[in-house]
Parts: structure tokens; C-alpha cells; sequence
């Protein structure tokens, strides 16, 4: 079975790459916002909905045009993966599964594709070096790990912070990869803000709070960078400060999701957990910011996939299941139980329950109980094409390349 895997790389161009790069990221913004609104100003003035072929024969015309010549200055197919992330866009929207295509900022974070005729080689002192087609220099890759599987795509990226990353998007086939400590094992957990993650065994995890902890910091940066002039040296300075903060708390997000969902997926042969609805979540006012500082969502996705690499499986169980209210030894149900009560008492058995512990045991008891049909978990992709990624890439120990 064949599956895609990225990997994502630092690069530290010359002055050179980086007015190349900038070129790219600056025609392929155009090409996007250009098609996109033409699309929407079809739509507005007769109802037409113009056609994927046509959106990528604009390209061309506007090449023709002198008011656009500098578009020939770029490599075409990239042109050409605009408009395709473009009509990507809106299948996924018409499917319900984002929102409606938006223009792209020249302050928001950058990318340009290359799927054909790059090339990739290695010094005799072990660095690795990229081409990519018309630039002449070679690109110095900070390649920190192992390279499988044959390279399908390049994609050259900027952060708001103003670092450069290469992603290889990659096409191995699939092994059966087994962990040994799972010993056929299950587990329930419940997800939280007060502890991240509580086991059906007991054990919790408490809950990191990055941005809360940046908080401080971020508040003083954002206020001066609210007093600069707009566009001035000093306003630019400052907007880097800002993404430099928020991209360490994205970092930071990220590197505890990879670790905690690996040792999860190294120790238990099935995990189950509650099928949360974290978008209606966040839409209470008191703890909406809590619940977007904890990222359930983007961590279960990680489980999800992590899952599907080692031939483990995940089950949800039902989303109004009364996990908390319902007593772990004697399954009676307390009706009367609130948010705030963290530990309370069964009126039938008198049995004392931490509400969390006792939510997990529930948890891996309703998700035993499910029949065989229902615990198939559809798996979601490694790469994910939400805003702000890049995609999540594998984190596995690999040797040097």
C-alpha cells in the first residue's frame, strides 16, 4: 500500500534565493487572488460558476498581456499550483469541510510548489542541496533526518517570522510497523482542560496552557506593535517580535501533541475516547480561549494517523454517552452533577469518584461494549490542508541521511 509522508526542512537562502523566492511567492499570491476574484465577480454579476479549465487558461492570457509580463519570470507550473489550491479550496467548501476560499496577504504566511523537475543531492560532507527550476544556485538544505521514499513535491514556504522551509512531500510504500510495549492492550481517556489527559489506569496528564503562559508577553508585544506607524521600519520590526511568539507557542503545541499521542499509540493496542464536538465547544464565552489553547482537535488527528502507521485502532463512542454522570462501578446515573463537582459520591453505592478518573473507566467500558461495525475509525491523513500548516509531519527517530 503506498502513502504520502512530508518532511519539512530549515533552508537559509543567499540574498539571491531569497529576491527569487520572494518573486514566487509574490506571482503566485497574484494568480490566486486574481482567479478567486474573478470567480466570485462571475458569480455575482449572472450566476455563472466558471469551470476548472478555464480558471488554469487565465493563466496564460495574462501572461500575453504586457501589464503582466513579469508572471514569465517564474516557473509556470507553480503559476499553474495556485490555481489548483485554488479549486481545492472550493470542493472543500462546497463539501462542507471549510470555509469559503479567502485573498492571500502579503504579510500571512508564504508558499510557491514545485511538482516537477527539482533535484536533490548530497556533499561529500553530508549537506544536502536542492534545485529548483530557474535558479541556478543550489538551495543549502538543513536536513535533520533521514530522506524515504521518492520526492513527488517541493514546496518553499515563509514564515510570518521571516524563516524559510522546504517541504518533500514524499511517497513510500506501506510496511507493517508493530510497537512491542502494546501487549494487546486498551485504554480509555478523557480529554480536559484542568488535566489534558486521565487515563482509564488512573494516571493524568495536566494540560501545558502555552499560550496562557505567553500571555504576558504576547499582550506588551501586540500593544506596541499596535503604536507603530503602519509600514514604517519599526512596524515591520515589531510584527516579526509578534509571529516570533506565537510561533513558539505553536512549537511548543506541537511538540507536546507528537510525544503524547506516540507514547499513546507505543503503549495501548486500542484507544478509546469521546467524539467531542470541539467547534461547539469553543463557543462558550468563559472557556472557549481555554479550549482553543488546548488544540483537541489538531491532537486528534495526530492519535488518528499515528494509529493507522502502526496497525493499532482508535473507537469513538457516542457524543451524548453520560461518561461523567454515570458511576464506574454500579452504572447508576447522577442527573444532578455539575462542571464544578471534580470528585462526587454515587447515592447507590457510595462509591467516591474523581469525575475525570471515572469518566475514562466509563469511556473504555462503553467502547468494549460497541459492536465490531461501529469502532472502525475512519482515518484521517497525515497531511492536513487547514490555514496555518503546513502540513503535520511524521515524527519518527530516523537515521541520518
Amino acid at each position: 500500500m503506498v502513502r504520502r509522508v512530508g518532511y519539512r526542512f530549515r533552508i537559509y537562502p543567499t540574498k539571491e534565493q531569497i529576491v527569487f523566492f520572494e518573486k514566487h511567492f509574490g506571482c503566485c499570491r497574484f494568480i490566486y487572488n486574481y482567479l478567486l476574484a474573478l470567480k466570485d465577480r462571475m458569480y455575482k454579476d449572472d450566476k455563472t460558476n466558471i469551470s476548472e479549465l478555464e480558471l488554469k487558461k487565465e493563466i496564460p492570457k495574462l501572461k500575453k498581456e504586457k501589464e503582466y509580463e513579469w508572471l514569465k519570470e517564474v516557473n509556470s507550473q507553480s503559476l499553474q499550483e495556485s490555481a489548483l489550491d485554488l479549486i481545492k479550496g472550493f470542493k472543500r467548501f462546497f463539501k462542507k469541510k471549510s470555509k469559503k476560499p479567502r485573498f492571500k496577504k502579503k504579510m500571512n504566511k508564504q508558499k510557491f510548489k514545485v511538482p516537477q523537475f527539482f533535484e536533490i543531492k548530497e556533499s561529500k560532507k553530508g549537506s544536502c542541496f536542492l534545485k529548483i527550476p530557474k535558479l541556478k544556485s543550489w538551495i543549502r538544505v538543513n536536513d535533520h533526518r533521514a530522506i524515504k521514499g521518492k520526492i513527488k513535491q517541493v514546496t518553499i514556504s515563509k514564515d510570518p517570522s521571516g524563516k524559510y522551509y522546504v517541504s518533500l512531500n514524499c511517497e513510500i510504500v506501506k510496511k507493517e510497523k508493530r510497537l512491542e510495549k502494546s501487549k494487546n492492550k486498551s485504554i480509555g481517556i478523557d480529554l480536559g482542560l484542568t488535566s489534558f489527559i486521565v487515563t482509564s489506569d488512573g494516571e493524568k496528564k495536566g494540560a501545558p496552557k502555552f499560550l496562557r503562559k505567553s500571555s504576558k508577553k504576547l499582550v506588551v508585544a501586540q500593544k506596541s506593535f499596535s503604536r507603530k506607524k503602519e509600514g514604517s521600519s519599526n512596524w515591520q520590526k515589531q510584527r516579526k517580535r509578534v509571529a516570533v511568539l506565537h510561533e513558539k507557542v505553536f512549537n511548543q503545541r506541537k511538540d507536546f501533541f507528537h510525544k503524547t499521542s506516540f507514547e499513546l499509540v507505543n503503549e495501548n493496542q486500542v484507544i478509546y475516547l469521546e467524539d467531542l464536538h470541539v467547534k461547539g465547544m469553543m463557543q462558550n464565552r468563559r472557556l472557549g480561549k481555554s479550549i482553543s489553547d488546548a488544540g483537541l482537535s489538531e491532537f486528534i488527528r495526530q492519535l488518528k494517523y499515528k494509529v493507522s502507521w502502526y496497525n493499532k485502532k482508535i473507537v469513538k463512542i457516542g457524543r451524548f454517552e453520560p461518561s461523567s454522570k454515570m458511576c464506574s462501578k454500579c452504572y447508576s446515573i447522577n442527573k444532578d452533577l455539575k462542571l464544578s463537582d471534580r470528585r462526587w459520591q454515587c447515592v447507590s453505592c457510595l462509591s467516591m469518584h474523581d469525575r475525570d478518573i471515572n469518566a475514562a473507566k466509563n469511556i473504555l467500558r462503553i467502547g468494549q461494549g460497541m459492536p465490531e461495525s461501529k469502532s472502525v475509525e475512519k482515518i484521517t491523513s497525515v497531511f492536513s490542508f487547514k490555514r496555518k500548516q503546513v502540513g503535520s509531519v511524521k515524527q519518527e527517530p530516523v537515521s541520518k541521511c
